[in-house]
């Protein structure tokens, strides 16, 4: 390697020497990516594989290529990122990659990169499995968590690729972000059994607390279908959380074949600094808001007052209190003041450096940008209305000194980003997903970080914001269980 590894990285290469199948559970920040690398210049240089396969989220995969390898690597290789949708000359660039070996030419390791939702399509889940089809192939899955699902399309056609790599490889610092089945279908792709079963239904059972067969509740829904008598339902606590059990031994399971680390562990950063900024809505807000909380109703203007279901009031509801709501396709705005834009503005005014803003909404992000400009500032957007090139012009922009604010959604930059220019990183807004939020949180807390970083989150006051931050916090305990990064209580 070019650049030397930190003690848990070598740490990480010791554990996982010689495995065919490993895990790395290290946080956000810690180094997985290098580590990766090392492994599998390690097991090059040794003869056991002669190329790559690395599936990540979109734009992450890009990043491996153009960032990630040329920075670290030092064997001889080729590294080529699949293109969804690439022309003739797009398909040719990538398809160097698949060139057979000359006589006499050096023997190069051949790494692609592929995003993942590439292999819900035919053509990029067959590229998948032609590549690995034609080399001796590491399989490596980064941001595993996107597999936690196993009913998922993705998921399935990951576990098809999986008995065509000799080696294999997940990697996220966020395998558990919902429930302890989180880790099933990881752990699955890695080796069946793992865990002790190949059974989804059979792992739930041992660790959640389900509901009864015969509870008067199942009786009802066998009464309206009855295949429901078959669902697994876990029973909640008296404050409406899930009841788990058996977090020890899953916590015991797990340990032999993953790598769990944590910043706090192993890296000298600054810690991470929280703040929380509350704001009141306005009156017009206020009533919007309580007419859809009570009555699951909103009041479109032109269509008059339209109902909607209790999941959409969820999404409308935090929609409310950022000034505006979607309805029959179109943004009615909610009054003519938006506390929430205006606390952004406010709680910015005396920041020194560089600023993160992450939004769920789109009519947000747009807002942000347009407020920030009207203050002078130079902006970079990154969310899913700014195309790859421009994403990639962003966060060199910004990383340069270049622009003041980086405006995003967490969901297209919340991942595997390096944004470590920012000082103060705010969240406009927030979505239930735990890993969306540890993900975006270390962007700018990560190796190369040299300031504290302070987070701070708009919440506007008795509504759905605080409902999502009690959420999150309940996520992150359950995670700390199970990974051990806490003790158990059960």
């Amino acid at each position: 390697m070019k650049t030397q590894g930190m003690s848990q990285q070598l740490q990480a290469l010791r554990e996982m020497n010689g495995r065919e199948a490993y895990g790395l559970f290290m946080e956000q920040g810690t180094g997985k990516t290098w580590t990766l690398l090392a492994d599998a210049e390690r097991l090059f240089a040794a003869g056991k594989i002669d190329a790559a396969l690395v599936i990540a989220p979109k734009g992450v995969h890009t990043n491996w290529v153009r960032r990630e390898i040329p920075t670290h690597m030092d064997a001889p290789l080729i590294a080529r990122a699949w293109k969804s949708g690439a022309g003739k000359k797009d398909m040719a660039k990538i398809d160097e990659i698949m060139k057979p070996r000359e006589d006499g030419e050096p023997v190069q390791l051949r790494i692609l990169a592929i995003n993942i939702d590439a292999l819900n399509t035919e053509a990029g889940f067959h590229y998948a499995r032609r590549f690995l089809n034609a080399t001796k192939a590491m399989l490596i899955i980064d941001e595993s968590s996107r597999i936690k699902n196993p009913d998922a399309a993705r998921t399935k056609s990951l576990m098809r690729l999986q008995p065509f790599a000799p080696y294999r490889r997940i990697a996220t610092g966020t395998p558990i972000t919902k429930a302890p089945m989180d880790v099933f279908a990881q752990m699955e792709f890695l080796e069946s059994g793992l865990l002790g079963t190949t059974s989804y239904r059979a792992f739930v059972a041992e660790y959640a607390d389900l509901i009864s067969s015969q509870h008067p509740m199942m009786a009802k829904m066998a009464m309206r279908n009855p295949r429901a008598a078959h669902a697994q339902i876990v029973a909640r606590n008296p404050d409406g959380t899930p009841r788990w059990r058996n977090l020890e031994k899953l916590q015991k399971l797990l340990q032999p074949h993953t790598f769990r680390v944590l910043k706090k562990d192993c890296l000298d950063l600054p810690e991470k600094i929280y703040q929380q900024v509350y704001f009141d809505l306005s009156p017009a807000q206020l009533k919007a808001y309580e007419m859809l909380r009570d009555e699951l109703r909103v009041d479109v203007p032109d269509s008059g007052v339209m109902t909607v279901s209790a999941l959409a009031a969820l999404v409308k509801l935090q929609q409310v209190t950022s000034g505006f709501v979607l309805a029959a396709g179109n943004v009615t705005y909610v009054g003519k003041q938006n506390p929430r834009l205006a606390a952004l503005v406010d709680c910015t005014a005396d920041v020194e450096g560089k600023i993160i803003v992450w939004a769920r909404f789109k009519e947000e992000l747009r807002a942000i940008a347009q407020a920030f400009t009207d203050e002078g500032m130079k902006v970079v957007e990154y969310h899913g209305d700014v195309n790859d090139k421009m994403r990639e012009i962003a966060v060199d922009t910004f990383q340069n000194g270049d622009a003041d604010v980086f405006v995003g959604q967490p969901q297209s930059g919340g991942i595997g980003l390096t944004l470590t220019a920012a000082e103060t990183v705010i969240y406009y807004s927030n979505d239930f997903n735990l890993e969306t939020r540890l993900q975006s949180e270390d962007r700018a807390h990560r190796i190369g970080t040299r300031r504290n970083v302070v987070y701070v989150d708009l919440i506007a006051t008795d509504t759905i914001d605080e409902s999502i931050a009690l959420a999150l916090q309940r996520k992150s305990d359950l995670a700390a269980t199970v990974l051990g990064d806490i003790r158990a209580i059960i």
